[in-house]
């Protein structure tokens, strides 16, 4: 793996290397990938390094990030895929096209829950302080392909769960336990099945 520039306040986890470990092993290649909520970039960068997609896009909210998504960007640049990093929050995100792969290691506590931060900048990257679950599924129904997969990484926490499971609506979500992570794969429901459910 690269070594990747991050800021002191906030260094990815082994959460992020579990999802690209986990993908990976079911997925052989992806066209088009986004990753929102892409910090460092680590995540999107290494799907990228081993699935060798023609494009990825990378969103990250903080411009604290920017600069370390920009350099680790920039260290792939002479690769095999096309790279567009995005300052932008979920909701405000514009892209007039769709991904076959759609990943996120999102700020998964809901504001006033989990671990509590000093540092806004951090509390930022781990709670919902900025758009919320519901934004970001909609975006990924939005934005992902007919036959496209989106996978997030969680902790594996109950109200986190429950919020989220309520909140999904055009998407079939299955959930894998591993641990103390979820892996949620989202998928887009068929017209038909659509229609069923309405």
């Amino acid at each position: 793996m690269s070594d990747y520039l991050q800021p002191d306040f906030y260094r990815f986890n082994q959460d992020s290397l579990f999802l690209v470990n986990w993908i990976a092993t079911r997925l052989q290649t992806a066209s088009h990938i986004l990753d929102l909520g892409a910090g460092s970039g680590v995540i999107g960068i290494e799907l990228a390094n081993r699935l060798k997609p023609q494009s990825l896009t990378m969103v990250e909210l903080q411009s604290e990030f920017m600069p370390y998504l920009q350099s680790n960007s920039q260290d792939q640049k002479k690769g095999h895929y096309d790279i567009r990093v995005v300052n932008s929050s979920f909701g405000e995100f514009k892209i007039d096209k769709t991904f076959d792969l759609i990943v996120s290691n999102p700020p998964y506590y809901l504001p006033g829950h989990g671990e509590t931060s000093q540092d806004l900048r951090k509390g930022k990257a781990r709670a919902f302080l900025v758009d919320g679950w519901l934004v970001l599924l909609r975006r990924i129904e939005e934005l992902l392909t007919p036959e496209g997969r989106a996978y997030i990484v969680i902790k594996n926490d109950k109200a986190v769960l429950t919020h989220l499971r309520k909140e999904v609506r055009g998407l079939d979500l299955l959930e894998f336990v591993e641990k103390d992570l979820v892996i949620l794969q989202l998928t887009r429901l068929h017209e038909d099945r659509h229609h069923q459910l309405s």
